[in-house]
């Protein structure tokens, strides 16, 4: 496995965020430690921007939200900004959260969260392909990332990035 391209091989990663930042930090991880990659976002920046990089240093997606939107929505790009997809968030769930990632306007992927318990599931096509928890006991926030099926890393990597970031964002403008 090459390291330019085990940021988005690995199936079990650590995806761990700086508290204390200027900036949105996260740093992503095997499970033995071995650094992947990093995504960097600025905390005011309209529309929120994303770009997540592997550990050689060379840009591998970039993740942008949308100004003026009635839900809240990221487009996923490539390395070489062609658009791989979209994240929208379901406006209204009496219980939990959920997400759908939709790929060339039809939907990929569909999330099912809780995000005051950290746990979401990925699936496409009514099959789980990932799943991503909380670690509590940690110095940092600590989300374990396990792939289990056939699905598009990037989409995993990126949904993870973005729903931690729209439900920080939407906790604190509550508060």
């Amino acid at each position: 496995m090459s390291s330019a391209n085990s940021l988005f091989e690995t199936n079990d990663l650590v995806l761990t965020k700086k508290i204390l930042s200027v900036r949105e930090h996260y740093d992503m991880e095997d499970r033995t430690g071995t650094k992947l990659g990093e995504a960097d976002g600025n905390l005011f920046q309209l529309p929120a921007k994303f770009v997540v990089i592997d550990a050689s240093g060379s840009e591998r997606m970039h993740l942008e939200g949308k100004v003026l939107s009635f839900r809240n929505q990221f487009t996923f790009y490539d390395d070489a900004r062609a658009e791989l997809g979209t994240i929208k968030k379901k406006i209204v769930k009496l219980i939990g959260e959920e997400y759908w990632v939709e790929r060339d306007g039809v939907e990929y992927m569909r999330i099912y969260g809780n995000f005051t318990e950290h746990d979401y599931q990925m699936e496409v096509n009514g099959v789980q392909v990932a799943s991503i928890h909380k670690k509590w006991v940690s110095v940092r926030d600590q989300f374990g990332i396990s792939i289990t099926g056939e699905v598009d890393h990037r989409f995993v990597i990126g949904a993870m990035i973005v729903i931690e970031h729209t439900e920080v964002t939407e906790r604190q403008s509550h508060q």
